[in-house]
């Protein structure tokens, strides 16, 4: 049962990788108005990437099934895969979905997509870590000559990690080896002495179990902070909306802001409660480990000019690196969704 467990645990945060993190921001205004008054309400369909993508809005959820939202959002926690995430959206079976940052960049650029959308939030900054059993590790320079494992090639981790290493000048010192699946990272912590591994929460927590004496040698958000210069941070996972419903139903989608402001600060409020929410939501598979992963998931919902701000500085480090990570060119001004009433930031 316990090696089911970790199984299902391992598998669910593929998906993780594939999508790298909230810093901390101060609240602004929130736009608040009788939504009753615009127009009728809507179904909305949602759906979720498992993991932290969805960790945060257990909160909204629970209002959504008990009725007391004035739109009825429909929440789909698809799994982990975030192509096929993308692929419901393509199709119109979603309104609004989570997103890799690099991935909604992707999607607006891609010109066979049936149905245009907009980016309306960021759901997660930072939430990459250094695992090893190493005590000699504690700063990026200790990397030097060291190989560092992870998975999610070609999305938010490597690129913000490569981008950091640059930064730090050890691009040609560190070797940043891909696996394919969790697994194999996590044998290789528990087979290779004092290996090295880039991972995001709630894996870290996973691994923590697994593997004795492993500790978090360097907070990628924390090196990111010391190492970058200006207001570029790592930006791990976005929400966007079909852009035909965003025109028809602009009300629903004001409100799915608030209420993801809403539910992300209560859940970083009440962890507890907000861990036996993914379960019942299934947005995680274990609810102890999500209590100690949610504070360190850097969860959080940053909307309107701030989130521009934000995602385009991370997507032009992303572009410099590499064109193709977004789709061939950087989304102009039209991919981001800017909300009435004032609603810059709306973030705990």
């Amino acid at each position: 049962m316990k090696k089911r467990m970790l199984a299902l645990l391992l598998a669910a945060t593929t998906a993780l990788l594939a999508v790298s993190g909230c810093g901390k921001a101060e609240e602004d205004s929130v736009a608040t108005g009788d939504l009753s008054g615009s127009e009728d309400a809507v179904d909305v369909n949602v759906g979720l990437i498992m993991g932290p993508p969805s960790m945060g809005l257990g909160y909204f959820m629970n209002e959504a099934k008990e009725k007391k939202t004035y739109n009825n959002f429909n929440f789909e926690v698809a799994g982990v895969d975030y192509s096929a995430v993308a692929a419901s959206l393509n199709q119109g079976d979603y309104d609004i979905a989570t997103v890799p940052s690099n991935v909604a960049a992707i999607l607006y650029n891609n010109k066979d997509m049936k149905e245009e959308i907009k980016v309306i939030d960021i759901g997660n900054l930072g939430l990459l870590y250094i695992l090893t059993t190493d005590p000699d590790i504690s700063k990026l320079e200790d990397l030097k000559g060291r190989t560092v494992y992870s998975i999610g090639e070609g999305g938010p981790p490597e690129y913000t990690f490569d981008y950091l290493l640059e930064q730090a000048g050890l691009s040609d010192d560190v070797n940043f080896s891909f696996r394919p699946t969790p697994f194999e990272v996590l044998n290789l912590l528990q087979e290779e002495d004092d290996a090295i591994a880039l991972l995001p929460q709630p894996f870290v927590e996973v691994a923590k179990l697994l593997v004795p004496n492993l500790r978090v040698a360097i907070d990628v958000t924390k090196a990111w902070e010391e190492e970058v210069d200006g207001t570029a941070e790592s930006v791990t996972t976005v929400t966007v909306v079909r852009k035909k419903f965003l025109e028809e139903h602009e009300q629903a989608v004001v409100e799915f802001l608030n209420m993801a402001k809403k539910s992300t600060e209560y859940c970083l409020e009440n962890v507890d409660k907000a861990a036996e929410w993914t379960d019942e939501f299934e947005t995680f598979l274990n609810p102890e480990i999500a209590k100690k992963a949610i504070p360190e998931c850097n969860i959080c919902t940053v909307t309107g000019k701030e989130m521009k701000e934000i995602l385009s500085g991370f997507l032009q480090i992303i572009y410099d690196l590499n064109p193709d990570a977004v789709g061939g060119s950087m989304p102009d001004d039209d991919f981001y969704y800017i909300p009435p009433s004032g609603v810059d930031k709306v973030a705990p």
